[in-house]
């Protein structure tokens, strides 16, 4: 993968992290005090994990190795469904704030699980990648957002239920699983460009030792 490639899948995975942190935080609070309060936090938590997620599709499209293209198409596949489930996720609190909150929470219930497919689909993308040291990494921290995401569905059908106090704690669950699968998959990119910076060093050395 080229170092554009690389710097916007680690750009796109801190945008992630900071999204998962910022929604968690603000559904804490939300769950917490028992008011709509730290809401406003979870959508545009959820906003800019979309952008995360689109920013590492695009990452994954510059890897031009073709041995890797059945992982690659699953990864990038799965950063546009995670990223159309974010975006689902943030108008669903929208107008769960601004209007129909019984239609907002079934937008968001879909935005969730849409999210934690699209999380599987880039779990599997690890499965099938070249065993780096930052693959099982990689592949923890995916089915950690999937499992937050599928949580979070959860949740929000126990709130369409009027089961308020479970659903919002469930929900709170599912964020902070999510804030720590991004922040695994921070570590992930970081090994991955690390070991891909150290392959190039090897070349250069050998190169060099050859001429």
């Amino acid at each position: 993968m080229d170092h554009a490639g690389e710097e916007l899948l680690i750009t796109g995975a801190w945008l992630l992290g900071l999204g998962t942190l910022s929604a968690a935080i603000g559904q804490t609070h939300a769950t917490v005090t028992r008011t709509k309060k730290g809401k406003e936090l979870v959508l545009k938590g959820n906003g800019i994990e979309a952008l995360g997620n689109s920013l590492q599709a695009v990452g994954r499209s510059k890897d031009p190795n073709p041995a890797s293209a059945e992982s690659t198409y699953y990864y990038i596949l799965g950063c546009w469904i995670e990223a159309a489930g974010n975006t689902t996720n943030s108008v669903g609190i929208h107008v769960e704030l601004n209007e129909s909150e019984e239609d907002g929470r079934r937008i968001d219930a879909l935005g969730s699980s849409v999210q934690g497919l699209g999380a599987a689909f880039e779990a599997v993308g690890a499965y099938l990648a070249a065993d780096t040291p930052a693959r099982g990494l990689d592949m923890i921290g995916n089915s950690l957002v999937s499992l937050g995401s599928i949580v979070e569905a959860i949740g929000t059908v126990f709130l369409l239920q009027e089961l308020e106090e479970a659903g919002e704690h469930i929900l709170m669950i599912g964020s902070w699983i999510q804030v720590i699968g991004a922040f695994i998959l921070i570590r992930a990119f970081s090994m991955e460009a690390e070991n891909e910076e150290d392959g190039e060093r090897r070349t250069f050395s050998f190169y060099n030792r050859g001429r």
